[in-house]
C-alpha cells in the first residue's frame, strides 16, 4: 500500500520548519521536538520499521529519491523544499561548527566553501549518501509518474507563509480556515521553534534540538535555530567568493529562479 508522505529536501534547506508547519496544519501545536518525530519521523533516526497499516505516513528524509530510498516502494507522495544552495551552503558551515566546535580548524568558511564547491555539497552529506547539493534536487525535482511531488522554495515561504501553508493543506487534503491556518504559522514561527529548542535544551529531551553529545556547543550557546533569514550569503562571503559558487551552482541557480541573487 503507497501510504508515505515523504517531507523531503538537502540538509538545511528547512526541513525542520516544514516538518513543523506540516504537522502543526494536520495535528495541532507540536510542543517539543521528541513529539514532532512522533508524527514525522526522520528516516535516518528511525530504529523500528513505521507501522505501515495506517492511511498515512509521514516520513523526513535527506537521501535522494531513488530505487535504494527505504520504504520507496510506499511513497504515496512527497514535498521537496529547496533553498538557494549559497545560503544552503552557510547553514551548512554554522551546522559544522555546533558539531566540531567553533575551534574546530574545520569551521574555517573559506576552507569549508573550497571542500563544498568541490563536493558540489557537503561531504559529509555525500559520505552518507544524500548526495551532492545538485543530485539531491534533481533527483525530487525530475518528474515522477510514480507519486506526485510538490517543490517549495524555502524563501517562498518565508515571505508568504500563510500561503504556504494554504498550498500544503490543498496537497495533504487539509480541510483547515483561515484562523486554523493562522494558527499553524504562529505556532511554527522561528521565534516558537527557538521557544521549543531552549525548553528541550533545559529538560535535556534528546532530539533534533538537544542530543548530549552536543552539550559542549550547546552550552556555549550554538544552536540549531540559528537565523532563519534569506541571503545570508550575500553579506557572508566576499565578491569573489560568490562568482566562484555562482560557477558551481549558476545553471540550476536560475533554474530555480535564484538569479542575481
Amino acid at each position: 500500500m503507497r501510504s508515505v508522505v515523504w517531507i523531503a529536501s538537502y540538509p538545511k534547506s528547512g526541513n525542520t520548519w516544514l516538518r513543523f508547519l506540516i504537522c502543526n496544519l494536520a495535528f495541532g501545536p507540536v510542543e517539543s521536538a521528541a513529539q514532532l518525530n512522533q508524527l514525522a519521523p526522520d528516516l535516518h533516526e528511525l530504529r523500528e520499521e513505521p507501522n505501515f497499516a495506517g492511511q498515512r505516513i509521514l516520513l523526513k528524509t535527506h537521501f535522494p529519491r531513488s530505487a535504494r530510498l527505504p520504504y520507496v516502494e510506499r511513497s504515496a507522495a512527497a514535498i521537496y523544499v529547496v533553498r538557494d544552495p549559497a545560503d544552503v551552503m552557510l547553514s551548512n558551515y554554522h551546522y559544522s561548527m555546533r558539531s566540531a566546535g567553533p575551534s574546530n580548524p574545520a569551521t574555517d568558511l573559506p576552507a569549508y566553501l573550497d571542500r563544498f564547491l568541490t563536493a558540489r555539497g557537503d561531504p559529509r552529506w555525500v559520505q552518507l549518501g544524500m548526495g551532492s547539493w545538485e543530485e539531491n534536487v534533481r533527483s525530487w525535482l525530475e518528474p515522477a509518474r510514480e507519486f506526485p511531488i510538490l517543490r517549495l522554495r524555502y524563501e517562498d515561504m518565508v515571505a508568504n507563509t500563510a500561503q504556504a501553508a494554504g498550498v500544503l493543506c490543498q496537497f495533504l487534503g487539509l480541510s483547515r480556515t483561515a484562523e486554523q491556518i493562522a494558527a499553524a504559522v504562529a505556532d511554527s514561527s522561528f521565534g516558537r521553534m527557538r521557544e521549543i529548542e531552549e525548553a528541550d535544551i533545559r529538560a535535556q529531551r534528546i532530539g533534533i534540538f538537544y542530543k548530549p553529545y552536543l552539550a559542549q556547543p550547546i552550552e556555549s550557546g550554538l544552536r540549531f535555530m540559528r537565523a532563519g533569514r534569506v541571503g545570508q550569503s550575500t553579506t557572508a562571503l566576499s565578491n569573489e567568493q560568490r562568482a566562484r559558487f555562482d560557477g558551481v551552482f549558476g545553471e540550476w541557480r536560475r533554474q530555480l529562479g535564484y538569479a542575481g541573487s
